[in-house]
């Protein structure tokens, strides 16, 4: 029997030969402690309360991590020159005796730390280490942390072992004493003694270890008691440094924040080091050429196996933490089966052998993720990053998740080794954002044999989100939209996605509620509210006006569900029309830019169906105001309910609705056509000069003008741009002379461009802002191209009758002279038309 510190016995070891144990769990430490005969009672004593586990060279830790060879360079150094005093023009680190190396759950705290250690024994600063670690009872609390740092410093510093067997002598019973009283007695005033008689002559060691301060869960507050200790008895006297290794836990980050603690402690942040994401590819590297040289079945394994790619995407995985790469590499590894094999696996290209690929990873994140008070919340809130990306605005998830505010950092309070929270600024407001430091965090959550219990249903999280985030726009003012930059999110779906979203609602997994509060949304009443911005600022599209888009595009993936699916979706797309003809007739009811949004993207695609196939246009009609609200909605002609809107708008309007809304439309289109004297007469006249025509004979005679039937232009004759490539400029010329005709779809190899040419390649490379006459240009060309196309259909208006009586086109329609010729001749058909009406 021999003592414990509480003076009871400690019972010899069980013999159980010829015994059986039925039942129940059965753990025996067989910690053996090697005591030389006539060894005083101190040291004895001293040795018994030592936890040889937490020793960094201690032979019970199979395969301990450390640093992969020319890996964590910088962090090792910068904690050894930290620990000499020496670190180069940064005083105040140097007088810092605590440093707080802290990362989240694999970053790689432990390799450095040890890594450290060995380093520091080999130079002579290492005082002590204590690796603390949950899963072993002899070092998952501090009983013993004071005799094990006690115990490494009577073997590397001479006199201490006499100091400390006299005090333990006197005190017997030290080891069940407070910490703080045993820290102070058997290492700072041992220490006091020792630093007091040295000469200075040579460098004493001053380093102590202490790593996995977290996982200390015998008592979370000794983890305080700990660090307060460290903080109140460590005098600049006794020189001594500690390295304190942990993750970012809760109550480590309020008590290393306290006032008493930041004089006296240095912090380095894991995930900020800029090197992890090198130093992993060069892990990965190495142990990836190991096993092609050495592996058993290493004929087996491809030539060019992995390829870069591979790396890449594990590179990528690690998110910076070393624990994703290092669980990759011992699985691959595996003398028992082919490498390529096993990885491939990993990335889910063959089924899994029996061992899992991360089995060790996962058991980490179920450790960390269950420690979590309330774990459905937590789960729920996880659920926002690993669908969305990273970072999800915190009151936005509280207001979606219908929590208070304030609540999803209380209860993710004990995940910050895994989690990360980070400010975000959205329309100059500064707020809290939460994310996934670990990119594999959300493989985990949504695979079920990883997970388990923990198992995520992404997909049914997100019909849940639909849901309410169509549930909330439906009950809220605009005004506390705008500010929400996850408005859109849970419904902005793609491809897939939506492909996804049609077959679980056919499934059964959920189309009655969001087709519930989706034929309760008032769609009508949104849409009026919608901002409308100012056409001389370029603002970002609202996000009422982004949920807008992507509501209906949601309804439009799930019609074809039900019957009633069909039918909100219909009555939806209705009340969107009838909201958008609303705003055109009480906000713009005389505004021709106005008008002509609307009718080039809700009645053109009626009147002319091949139109907006050929989508060359509509690159350039984004012109702000009313307009862009539009264009954002209908994603130009790319939204799956783009054929809908344009048929319901037509009925909505025709008869005399849509003959005066066209009618301003054209009128818009001829102002512009007309008005090319006025705007840059510069180029006006340059183009004057080339073309061989002048402003006065326009002038003299306009009616002339407008009707006359410009000839067709030889190959010698017809306008040019001469590109310049370096300056991604274009200069109008005449050309003269060329062997070959230049066709509209022929791109030359050198600098001569028709005007359709220069187009394609200055709006499409999208080198530079364009210049005003530049952007010109293509409207010209545009509007001249749409004229022909709505004057048919353009019934009586006064101004539009007056600009096609007493107005022409400017004389650089002479540049596209088939264009010019259908517009006239359009012009002359509406006044004909509209003569024919007053007769």
């Amino acid at each position: 029997m021999s003592p414990l510190a509480n003076g009871s016995q400690v019972p010899s070891q069980i013999n159980i030969t010829h015994s059986i144990i039925s039942g129940g769990t059965f753990d025996q430490h067989n910690h053996i402690y090697t005591v030389r005969s006539g060894e005083r009672a101190g040291y004895t004593r001293l040795v018994e309360n030592v936890a040889p586990t937490a020793l960094h060279d201690s032979g019970h830790v199979v395969d301990p991590p450390k640093c992969h060879p020319n890996t964590r360079v910088a962090i090792i150094q910068t904690v050894i020159d930290w620990a000499l005093g020496t670190t180069v023009d940064d005083d105040e680190i140097n007088g810092k005796l605590i440093m707080w190396l802290r990362g989240s759950a694999g970053a790689g705290k432990s390799a450095i730390a040890r890594s450290v250690a060995e380093r520091c024994s080999k130079e002579g600063l290492l005082l002590g280490t204590f690796f603390f670690g949950a899963a072993d009872p002899t070092r998952n609390h501090v009983g013993r942390l004071v005799a094990t740092l006690a115990y490494q410093m009577c073997i590397v510093l001479p006199g201490f072992r006499d100091i400390v067997t006299a005090l333990i002598e006197e005190d017997p019973l030290i080891f069940s004493r407070a910490l703080s009283a045993q820290y102070n007695t058997l290492v700072i005033r041992p220490l006091s003694i020792i630093f007091s008689n040295h000469s200075g002559s040579t460098h004493v060691p001053c380093l102590i270890i202490i790593d996995g301060l977290d996982e200390c869960s015998a008592n979370i507050d000794s983890q305080r008691a700990l660090l307060f200790t460290l903080q109140e008895d460590t005098t600049p006297t006794t020189p001594i440094r500690f390295l304190v290794c942990s993750r970012p836990e809760s109550q480590l980050n309020s008590a290393f924040g306290l006032p008493r603690m930041m004089n006296v402690v240095h912090k380095i942040f894991l995930d900020d080091d800029l090197c992890a994401e090198s130093d992993i590819r060069l892990y990965l590297e190495d142990k990836f050429k190991e096993i092609k040289e050495g592996h058993l079945f290493k004929k087996a394994l491809p030539a060019t196996w992995p390829n870069p790619a591979t790396i890449d995407i594990l590179v990528d995985k690690s998110s910076g933490q070393f624990i994703y790469a290092a669980t990759v590499v011992r699985y691959v590894e595996s003398p028992r089966h082919k490498p390529h094999q096993r990885l491939d696996a990993v990335f889910n290209l063959r089924p899994a052998f029996r061992d899992l690929p991360f089995t060790e990873l996962d058991a980490l994140y179920r450790h960390i993720i269950s420690k979590a008070d309330d774990l459905p919340t937590a789960l729920d809130i996880l659920a926002f990053p690993a669908l969305y990306g990273d970072f999800w605005h915190i009151l936005d998830v509280e207001r979606l998740l219908r929590l208070e505010q304030g609540d999803v950092e209380v209860v993710l309070a004990d995940l910050h080794s895994v989690v990360k929270f980070d400010t975000r600024i959205y329309r100059n407001q500064t707020s809290w954002a939460i994310g996934f430091l670990h990119k594999s965090m959300r493989d985990f959550l949504s695979d079920p044999q990883r997970a388990q219990d923990l198992y995520q249903d992404l997909f049914a999280s997100r019909l849940l989100h639909i849901s309410r985030s169509i549930s909330f726009s439906s009950t809220h003012q605009l005004e506390e939209l705008e500010p929400l930059s996850w408005i859109c999110m849970p419904i902005d779906l793609v491809g897939d996605q939506l492909r996804d979203l049609a077959d679980a609602l056919k499934a059964g997994l959920g189309p009655s509620d969001i087709l519930q509060v989706a034929h309760q949304f008032p769609i009508f009443a949104f849409t009026q509210s919608v901002p409308i911005y100012d056409d001389k600022t370029l603002h970002p599209p609202s996000r009422s006006c982004e949920f807008l888009r992507s509501y209906l595009c949601c309804l439009n993936s799930v019609k074809d569900v039900c019957e009633s699916a069909r039918l909100v979706n219909l009555d939806q797309i209705r009340q969107y029309c009838k909201g958008v003809l609303s705003v055109l007739e009480n906000r713009f009811p005389n505004d021709w830019k106005a008008h002509f949004m609307y009718a080039y993207y809700h009645l053109l695609p009626v009147l002319h169906q091949g139109l907006h196939k050929r989508g060359r246009f509509n690159d350039y009609m984004d012109m702000g105001g009313f307009g862009s609200n539009i264009v954002h909605m209908l994603l130009r002609e790319g939204s799956p309910y783009f054929d809908e809107v344009p048929a319901i708008s037509y009925d909505l309007t025709k008869g005399v609705k849509l003959e005066r809304s066209l009618a301003m439309s054209a009128s818009f289109c001829l102002s512009f056509l007309c008005d090319g004297e006025r705007s840059n007469a510069r180029d006006e006249r340059r183009i004057s000069r080339i073309m061989g025509v002048y402003p006065r004979k326009i002038r003299d005679h306009p009616w002339r003008w407008r009707r006359m039937i410009p000839r067709r232009r030889s190959l010698h004759d017809q306008p040019v741009v001469m590109w310049t490539t370096h300056a991604f400029r274009g200069t109008l010329a005449k050309l003269r002379r060329i062997r070959r005709p230049l066709d509209e779809t022929y791109i030359p190899s050198g600098n001569i461009l028709t005007i359709r040419q220069y187009f394609h390649i200055k709006y499409h490379t999208r080198m530079q802002k364009p210049r005003a006459m530049e952007k010109r240009w293509p409207l010209y060309l545009i509007f001249m191209e749409l004229l022909p196309c709505i004057l048919p259909f353009a019934g009586w208006y006064e101004p539009l009758v007056t600009m096609c009586s007493k107005k022409c086109l400017a004389y650089v329609s002479l540049m596209w002279p088939k264009e010019s010729r259908h517009a006239r001749q359009a012009i002359h058909n509406y006044l004909q038309r509209m003569d024919s009406h007053k007769v």
